[in-house]
């Protein structure tokens, strides 16, 4: 009955704060998808491409008839030579593929930064060869089954295509999302002193089968592997009902308590009410990463340097208190270990606890058919605030450009530099001071890879007069920075 006031005290609130501010000017508000492709008649480079991309295929052999595998390759642009390589690795799911990783833009704005390439992939079984097995992941999400093989043939070809033969014997970064997870972190146990640091999303446990045991739980530590910090990073609603429980949260927890207890740097963060899937992970594994490779990466060189530990924060993964190891009450290897007071404090914001406000938002934007309804059947993601917020306002869109497309009719066009706190940011565009479109950035789906491989940042509007002034704003939950006006410059 107290749920039943509730929920008509929240859509009586709702309704007065829709009269007064105006049904029309709400919608407004809701971002729309960015354009896939240019439709303005404007020759322009498209500053969002600061890399080429390379493609490699990997066909089956006779030593592993069963998988094949392709690979896209992001290396920015005038780097010489390339310091190491991302790697991030999609899950088990039917049909699941990676190559998008590879675009996505704040994850390209991490590799500028230090001069590495972005990987993502796509594996591929065939289960009518060399017998039958009943999941993707007992192919290729076993690392010795061919996966591994691909990986490091795909590497070579990379360097031969992209002529950074570099390629081949670069450090990397695993990044892996459930069972892409349990991929990472086999290749983080048989190459340590290759591996810069491991992320783990809903998965890193490595048992990828009921046939097998879990070997992480059972094998000998290999003490190189002591020095590669990780993040384990898994979801509060993944209850023992759930279908990947076991190896989306139980077997990967108990996995960080081991190694965390033998002094891993390992970090564990919980997403509360969230189940397998996050479009916020990257929030604060870019932040975790930033900090990983500042201090593992020695000047003018790959070789790794170990981590100071002693320089690190630790939080409490209960009650998601942290502190300066100095200043930490509890236990030290309860606690996940983090690398500086900046990723800390991400970390506590990704595992609070929602407010109510929060939740209501989070059901209302995930009712498909309601927003249709109401007339605001657009990207769900983008109706409710990132768990993690931002601490910077993005910058100012620049080269603001107008272009007359019909009598009614003019296309903008502007640049953006994506940065490692805000990606692509939402976007508001103005004509004449007045809102008409909201507009989303890089949206991403439930394994945090982008819905949209590629946007591009322009709009067209159709209601256009003779004389009008436009303006466009790069926008977060701090605030927005707007960029020059513009007028209509040439008629097509």
């Amino acid at each position: 009955m107290r749920w039943k006031f509730l929920c008509i005290f929240l859509i009586a609130a709702l309704t007065v704060f829709l009269m007064h501010l105006g049904w029309s000017k709400w919608l407004l508000s809701i971002p729309q998808p960015l354009s896939q492709k240019s439709t303005i008649p404007l020759v322009q480079l498209d500053n969002l491409q600061r890399g080429s991309y390379y493609a490699v295929s990997i066909l089956s052999t006779d030593l592993f008839p069963h998988l094949s595998a392709n690979y896209r390759l992001w290396i920015p642009n005038g780097v010489e030579p390339v310091r190491g390589v991302i790697v991030r690795q999609h899950g088990c799911g039917a049909g699941a593929t990676g190559l998008s990783y590879a675009n996505d833009l704040q994850w390209q704005a991490l590799a500028l930064k230090y001069q590495f390439a972005l990987l993502g992939s796509k594996y591929t079984t065939d289960q009518t060869v060399g017998g039958s097995l009943d999941d993707p992941c007992n192919y290729w999400g076993v690392i010795d089954r061919g996966s591994e093989d691909a990986f490091l043939k795909a590497l070579d070809e990379f360097g031969q295509k992209s002529r950074h033969p570099e390629l081949n014997k670069l450090p990397w970064v695993l990044w892996g999302y459930s069972g892409g997870a349990d991929w990472s972190i086999q290749m983080s146990q048989k190459y340590p002193d290759r591996t810069i640091a491991l992320v783990a999303m809903r998965g890193g446990g490595a048992k990828i089968s009921s046939t097998e045991p879990p070997k992480l739980l059972t094998a000998d530590i290999n003490p190189a592997v002591l020095g590669v910090p990780a993040l384990y990073a898994l979801g509060g609603a993944e209850t023992p009902n759930t279908v990947y429980f076991d190896e989306g949260y139980d077997l990967p927890k108990q996995v960080f308590t081991r190694f965390r207890k033998a002094g891993a740097p390992w970090a564990i963060a919980v997403e509360t009410d969230m189940g397998h899937g996050s479009t916020d992970t990257r929030l604060l594994a870019i932040p975790y990463l930033d900090s990983i490779l500042t201090a593992r990466l020695a000047k003018d060189s790959t070789k790794l340097r170990q981590l100071d530990e002693s320089k690190g924060w630790l939080a409490n993964p209960s009650t998601h208190e942290i502190a300066p190891i100095s200043q930490y009450k509890g236990d030290p290897l309860q606690a996940a270990w983090l690398p500086d007071r900046k990723t800390a404090y991400k970390w506590q914001a990704y595992v609070a606890n929602p407010n109510l406000w929060d939740k209501v938002r989070y059901r209302f934007c995930s009712s498909h058919k309601l927003l249709a309804l109401l007339g605001a059947a657009y990207l769900t993601e983008s109706c409710y605030p990132d768990r993690v917020s931002p601490t910077l306002i993005p910058e100012a869109p620049t080269n603001l450009r107008v272009v007359r497309v019909s009598t009614t009719e003019v296309g903008l066009t502007w640049d953006f530099t994506p940065d490692l706190e805000n990606g692509l940011p939402k976007f508001r565009v103005y004509r004449n001071n007045s809102l008409i479109v909201t507009l989303q950035g890089q949206e991403r789906g439930g394994d945090d890879t982008p819905i949209y491989p590629h946007v591009v940042l322009e709009f067209r509007d159709k209601a256009a007069g003779e004389n009008d002034i436009y303006t466009v704003s790069a926008f977060n939950s701090l605030g927005e920075n707007i960029s020059r006006s513009a007028r209509i410059v040439r008629e097509n």
